[in-house]
């Protein structure tokens, strides 16, 4: 409730914002999304949320590729990602009826750079690369048998943003390569706001 107020309000302050003509990730530029994604796959049970996730996006570079076609295009940032989602564990298949519920809460904490072109007024395609930590904590029951467990993640991600103002957009992403263990979701969309 609270993320879709957030939301709301947001959308609703920048609904007469100036549409069109603008390069995104310019130096200086900062966004921040919002998203809903399928969790990872991974050997659990179940997902019983969605990977809710929150990125930040600092524009550090931009208009260094001229090109015919585009115009002066091209543009880099870096930024921190951080999405949490939560499985189910069936305890008691594994050890019997005497166990109660059980879970694992995954937390993604990532670093990423992205580089960015827009081919589309308005239309903001983009793809990086991201590395961190996934933090997996036990819940319920499962704190018996687990552990708090840290782990190296990282991997690479393609998207795009659309933006209906100079602020306000949707955007959809999908990871590349995930390597040593799930940490992005197999696809995730939400907003975007660019300021």
């Amino acid at each position: 409730k609270v993320l879709i107020f957030i939301v709301s309000v947001l959308a609703f302050a920048t609904a007469n914002a100036k549409v069109g003509g603008i390069q995104y990730a310019t130096p200086g530029d900062f966004s921040l999304g919002i998203m809903l994604g399928i969790p990872p796959a991974g050997a659990n049970d179940g997902a019983r949320m969605p990977m809710i996730s929150l990125d930040g996006n600092w524009g550090v570079a931009s208009g260094f590729i001229n090109t015919s076609a585009f115009g002066q295009n091209g543009a880099i940032d870096l930024g921190f990602y951080y999405g949490i989602c939560a499985y189910k564990e069936d305890l008691k298949k594994k050890y019997g009826p005497q166990w109660g519920d059980g879970g694992i809460l995954q937390n993604a904490v990532l670093f990423r750079a992205a580089f960015h072109f827009q081919f589309v007024e308005n239309l903001d395609v983009y793809g990086g690369i991201s590395n961190g930590v996934n933090i997996w904590s036990p819940t319920g029951e499962s704190d018996k048998i687990w552990d708090t467990d840290v782990k190296y993640a990282g991997g690479m991600f393609f998207g795009g943003k659309y933006y209906f103002s100079d602020v306000f957009g949707v955007k959809a992403e999908f990871p590349v390569f995930d390597w040593n263990e799930g940490n992005l979701p197999t696809f995730a969309a939400g907003v975007s706001f660019n300021f």
